[in-house]
C-alpha cells in the first residue's frame, strides 16, 4: 500500500498530481528548483503588474477537463478579444468557439491554487533518487536527503527526467529519447503604449510564433505589455546566440508584421524556454512501474499542453494505490 510519494516538480502535473493523492489519502510532498510554483505556467512581476511569458492560455475540450473548471473555476477567467493567425502577409481572424482560459491576475495563479494545501519544498533541485530495501530517499544538490517514500513520480521535462531515474528502471531509455522544442519569449513595456491590432495572433512566420497583448487577461495590469514568442524552428537555430541579437530580431520583425515602432522601453526582457514542447505528440499518458513505485508523468506525455499536464497527472493518479 502506497502511503507517502515524492513528487519532482510543481508545475501542473505535480500539484494536479499531489492534490488527487491527497483526495485518496496519500501523503505526497513536491520538490521543485524554482522559487515559485508554475514551471512554464510562469508569471514575470513587474511594477506595471504581471506578464504571462510562458503559456498563454489553455482550452478545454473534454469531460475530464470540464471536471476541472468545476474544480477550479474559481480562479480561471475567458480570455476575451480579437485573436486571429498570420501566414504569409495574411491575417485571419480566429473563429473558433473554443473558449481561451487564463488564471485571474498571473498564470502562476492556478498553481498557487492547486498547490494551496500540499507540501512544497521550493528552491530544491533533486540530484539523485535511490531505493534501498521498500524506500526511496531523494538527494539535493546541498546533499540533504529527504526519505522514506513508498514512490517517486517525476514530472519534469524528458530529459531531466531521464538523468534522474536510475539506469534500470524500465522507461529511462525511452524517455532519454524524446527530444522538446525550446521557445524565446520577449517582454516588453514600451515606455510609449502600442495598441496592438489584435489580443493575440498566432504565426506561421520565419521567426515569430506568438504575439500578445498582456495586459487584455483579467487582472494584469495596464502598462501596455506585450508578449513576443518565437517559433520553435527558430529557437533551435539560434539557441547559442547572442541573446540581444535575438530579442531585436523579434522586435523587428514584430514591427514589421504589424506595422508598429518600438522605441525606449519600461520592460524589457528575454527568456528562452529550452524545454518548450515535445517534438512529437504522443498518446502514451504516463510511465509507471508498480513494482519499484517509481513514475513519470507530464504534459510531454500527451499533447504537450496544460490539458495534457493536467490528463496525465490524472491518469498515473488512479494507478498509484
Amino acid at each position: 500500500m502506497t502511503n507517502k510519494i515524492a513528487i519532482i516538480g510543481a508545475g501542473i502535473s505535480g500539484l494536479t498530481l499531489a492534490t488527487t493523492l491527497q483526495e485518496k489519502g496519500i501523503d505526497a510532498q513536491v520538490f521543485d528548483k524554482g522559487r515559485g510554483v508554475g514551471g512554464r505556467m510562469s508569471s514575470r512581476r513587474t511594477d506595471w503588474g504581471y506578464i504571462d511569458h510562458g503559456t498563454q492560455y489553455f482550452s478545454l475540450s473534454n469531460n475530464q477537463l470540464k471536471e476541472f473548471i468545476k474544480i477550479y473555476g474559481d480562479v480561471l477567467k475567458p480570455w476575451q478579444g480579437k485573436f486571429a493567425s498570420w501566414e504569409n502577409g495574411v491575417f485571419e481572424k480566429d473563429d473558433s468557439p473554443k473558449i481561451k482560459y487564463v488564471p485571474d491576475k498571473a498564470m502562476n495563479n492556478l498553481c498557487k491554487f492547486l498547490g494551496g494545501d500540499i507540501t512544497v519544498k521550493l528552491k530544491t533541485r533533486i540530484c539523485s533518487i535511490v531505493k534501498v530495501d521498500d524506500s526511496w530517499t531523494l538527494r539535493d544538490e546541498q546533499n540533504h536527503c529527504y526519505g522514506d517514500f513508498d514512490g517517486v513520480i517525476i514530472t519534469a521535462p524528458p530529459y531531466q527526467t531521464a538523468n534522474l531515474l536510475p539506469d534500470d528502471c524500465l522507461f529511462k531509455a525511452e524517455i532519454a529519447q524524446i527530444k522538446m522544442f525550446p521557445c524565446f519569449s520577449l517582454m516588453v513595456i514600451p515606455e510609449t503604449k502600442i495598441n496592438l491590432p489584435f489580443t493575440g495572433v498566432k504565426f506561421k512566420h520565419p521567426i515569430l510564433g506568438w504575439i500578445s497583448d498582456n495586459d487584455t487577461k483579467p487582472h494584469r495590469g495596464d502598462g501596455g505589455a506585450i508578449v513576443i514568442q518565437s517559433n520553435f524552428t527558430y529557437a533551435m537555430a539560434h539557441l547559442g546566440d547572442d541573446r540581444e541579437a535575438i530579442a531585436g530580431e523579434l522586435l523587428r520583425a514584430t514591427e514589421q508584421v504589424l506595422n508598429v515602432r518600438f522605441s525606449s522601453f519600461k520592460y524589457y526582457s528575454l527568456h528562452l524556454w529550452r524545454y518548450a514542447l515535445p517534438q512529437q505528440s504522443s498518446d502514451k499518458g504516463y510511465f509507471y512501474d508498480p513494482q519499484t513505485g517509481l513514475g513519470v508523468c507530464g504534459d510531454w506525455c500527451l499533447s504537450g499542453k496544460v490539458e495534457g499536464a493536467f490528463l496525465s497527472a490524472r491518469a498515473i493518479a488512479l494507478k498509484i494505490n
